[in-house]
């Protein structure tokens, strides 16, 4: 019985003094077991209460140069910069002789609030103690291993900030609302091609990644929420990019039962904004490797993405893969030195134009623990790439860029100390000079003349030469991107109908809304189709095309004819809106061309005038000069019109 009691008081004072030395605060007034628990509280990564009790072991004995130094190092880990200095300066007036490794850590937070004199001063102060006695020699040596290291990137850092030119600042940063940002890190932002949507990836508590989404509602950002079971896991996913269309997007999975590495890249199919569809990427993509970070062309054809994969540089490099005839990708190239380094390359994202590439980097010369650069494709081979500079860059980690489909605003992620914490998501206006070349995201529909009825076909869509071509889906729906600013022509041979030329000038986009195009395949028996429209989705539009003879803008027989009949249904329907716009093709020059453009669209709009349809209902009255190629006459006929579009 006595045996069995004197284990029980053994028992239940080793609970007591376990629980003591666990417990995130220790009330006491003797300042070295105060700081022994901070220890124990910082090397289990209890920080904040690691803090609480540095502060209580110093308010016992405020001269304790120890726990200054203790308390900047946890400063620095919960990025309290200001902190860090406050603590470390005490540590060094008290005894400086304690620590290297603190030199650093001062230097350091010096560095990340942008004072580059400061932090010149404590890292030449951290390499001049080198080899000499301190008290820490011994106990964090393997702490200076890393700093010594990293001493030679801060020094290049600050060579590249106080050579860098800030004089032609174009803009600045805007810091997404606390909406979008939390307390946690926040990146890899990407927008659906319409800008309603921003999907982006947070890692939270116990460093768990997510995929969020955010809706553009009134011009502001909505509460961020998760995307839901059918992509989000207990286990890691985020590192998302939308097609240029928005019907789906890719992104990274990690440890899931058809993982074949850590992570490998999905794409979720999405039907009106939800997930129809998961399935890991088929084909020689994946490897037992991390990949992840995936970013999409516009065509859907190559795949830009972050690997730490056999055959590299170094660190984690990036690849691409090509779609092949069978949907699956291709075994993935390295894109080399030229933009691979020893370091990590990481966060690819492929502009619309398909040859401007933007992506993070650890060692390409920078302002610090990460930047941002573009590379050109061109020649069969990517330019030198060019550190997008401030303000974009900083000397905090800057990781993912994003530019929206009008080639003009960007997103990216950065752990600047304006933010909410971590990496946080901003806004910035690009200038010309990092811009990708201006695209024009084409969306349309082929349909049925005279029931508007859905028709699948293949469009070839020609311009100087070039030629694309795209595949209408089962709803008659296509989608690619195109150089903006130019004419183009579309073909289509159906059977079962009548051969389709048309032509059109595209715009290169101001906004993210893609263009939209109706195209009507008339039915072989059929007659010309009556000037009905009706609509696809949202979209009631009617395009007519009134053709003229060469050089010349006096309307024929056969258009007079077509004038009547549209005519008498804008007398019928009254609330159509016209928009009128003349073409040439490109026989004559620029100038002439021009005139002659114009001439064609005035000679349809006084028409509609003469015979009773108000100028209030003609919203656009323009000539767009030469389009087409004149060699070709058959398409050069096709270029002399004008086109009328009815909406409503």
């Amino acid at each position: 019985m006595k045996k069995s009691l004197l284990l029980t008081c053994l028992s239940l004072l080793v609970h007591l003094c376990t629980a003591q030395t666990s417990q995130d605060f220790f009330e006491t007034n003797n300042a070295k077991k105060s700081l022994r628990h901070a220890q124990q509280l910082i090397n289990g990564k209890k920080y904040k209460q690691a803090i609480r009790q540095l502060k209580h072991t110093i308010k016992i004995k405020d001269n304790f140069a120890v726990a200054y130094r203790e308390l900047g190092r946890v400063m620095l880990e919960v990025e309290d910069l200001a902190g860090t200095i406050e603590a470390l300066e005490k540590s060094f007036d008290l005894d400086d002789k304690l620590s290297r490794a603190a030199f650093f850590e001062c230097g350091e937070a010096y560095f990340q609030l942008s004072d580059m004199e400061k932090a010149k001063y404590y890292y030449q102060r951290y390499r001049e103690m080198k080899g000499q006695s301190y008290v820490n020699r011994s106990k964090e040596s393997g702490m200076e291993t890393g700093y010594d290291i990293l001493l030679q990137q801060r020094e290049e850092n600050i060579a590249f900030i106080e050579k860098m030119d800030t004089s032609g600042v174009y803009a600045y940063p805007i810091h997404l609302s606390d909406a979008v940002n939390s307390v946690h890190d926040d990146y890899l932002p990407t927008i659906t091609s319409d800008g309603a949507q921003l999907v982006f990836t947070r890692q939270g508590k116990a460093e768990d990644e997510n995929v969020m989404i955010s809706l553009l509602k009134k011009d502001q950002w909505q509460k961020a929420r998760s995307f839901g079971k059918s992509i989000n896991t207990q286990k890691n996913e985020g590192m998302a990019k939308f097609e240029a269309h928005g019907k789906s997007f890719y992104f990274a999975g990690c440890m899931r039962a058809d993982t074949e590495g850590g992570c490998d890249i999905y794409q979720a199919t999405l039907s009106n904004g939800e997930v129809e569809e998961v399935r890991r990427l088929e084909g020689s993509l994946n490897s037992h490797f991390w990949d992840s970070q995936p970013a999409i062309t516009c065509d859907g054809q190559m795949l830009f993405f972050s690997s730490s994969r056999d055959g590299g540089l170094g660190g984690a490099d990036i690849w691409v893969s090509r779609l092949d005839k069978n949907g699956e990708w291709s075994s993935p190239q390295n894109l080399g030195a030229q933009i691979n380094t020893p370091g990590d390359e990481e966060a690819p994202f492929i502009s619309s134009d398909g040859k401007t590439l933007y992506f993070s980097s650890t060692t390409l010369p920078g302002q610090g623990d990460g930047d941002l650069f573009m590379s050109r494709f061109e020649g069969g081979k990517w330019s030198q790439p060019i550190n997008l500079g401030f303000p974009i860059n900083s000397p905090a980690k800057e990781l993912g860029f994003y530019v929206q489909g009008d080639g003009k605003t960007a997103y990216f992620s950065s752990a600047r100390k304006d933010g909410e914490g971590g990496l946080d998501i901003y806004q910035i206006e690009l200038p010309e000079s990092l811009r990708p070349d201006p695209i024009v995201h084409l969306q349309g529909h082929v349909v049925e003349s005279l029931t508007f009825e859905p028709l699948t076909a293949q469009i070839t869509i020609g311009r100087e030469g070039q030629k694309w071509q795209v595949q209408t889906d089962e709803k008659g729906w296509f989608f690619l991107c195109l150089p903006g600013n130019k004419g183009y022509s579309f073909q289509i041979e159906k059977d079962g109908y009548e051969y389709y030329v048309g032509a059109q000038y595209l715009e290169a986009q101001d906004n993210a809304v893609p263009a939209d195009v109706i195209i009507e395949l008339i039915p072989v028996a059929g007659a010309r189709p009556e000037f009905v429209a009706k609509g696809v989705g949202e979209i009631t539009e009617k395009r007519v095309q009134f053709f003229f003879d060469f050089d010349s803008h006096f309307i024929n027989e056969r258009t007079a004819s077509d004038l009547r009949a549209l005519v008498g249904l804008l007398q019928e329907e009254e609330d159509w809106k016209v928009e009128i716009v003349g073409y040439a093709d490109q026989s004559g020059d620029v100038t002439y061309n021009q005139a002659l453009s114009e001439k064609r669209a005035r000679a349809i709009s006084n028409y509609l005038k003469r015979n009773g349809i108000t100028i209030n209902k003609v919203i656009r009255n323009e000539g767009m000069g030469s389009i087409g190629d004149s060699t070709n006459q058959d398409d050069a006929q096709q270029f002399r019109r004008v086109d009328v579009i009815l909406r409503k």
